[in-house]
């Protein structure tokens, strides 16, 4: 167990690293997408079955990020987590569009969320396309 911690603590050492590296405006980003659908997706989670499968996707796949950064290191396949769970997510999301209120404060907050996977998604594609051909 011990060897375990140890690893996860080098990989969150080596991801806070990494993240420090990155523009400052992929740093605001990033914090924008905690807000957003971390801070977000709890709040709603209590009262909404769309919240709670964000809420879900985003707590499996900072597990797997952290697991792929323990395994191979932090790079551009980082996004690929958000693809394989989020993906999922975002089509689900949009197709419950219809029935969502969005002139209410949850409506708001769930067009925001969405539109935000939706554009992570295509940073993610892109930074795992480069990582890949390179």
């Amino acid at each position: 167990m011990d060897g375990f911690l140890e690893a996860l603590k080098a990989a969150a050492d080596s991801q806070s690293v990494y993240t420090a590296a990155l523009p400052q405006w992929v740093q605001l980003w990033m914090n924008w997408m905690g807000l957003v659908l971390a801070l977000g997706s709890l709040v709603f989670a209590f009262f909404k079955v769309e919240a709670r499968w964000l809420l879900l996707a985003f707590v499996v796949s900072i597990i797997a990020t952290m697991a792929l950064g323990m395994a191979i290191g932090w790079n551009g396949l980082w996004g690929i987590t958000h693809l394989v769970f989020w993906t999922p997510v975002v089509i689900y999301m949009w197709r419950r569009l219809p029935v969502i209120n969005t002139n209410s404060v949850y409506g708001i907050w769930y067009l925001l969320a969405l539109a935000t996977m939706i554009i992570s998604l295509v940073f993610d594609a892109k930074d795992v396309v480069q990582y890949l051909v390179a």
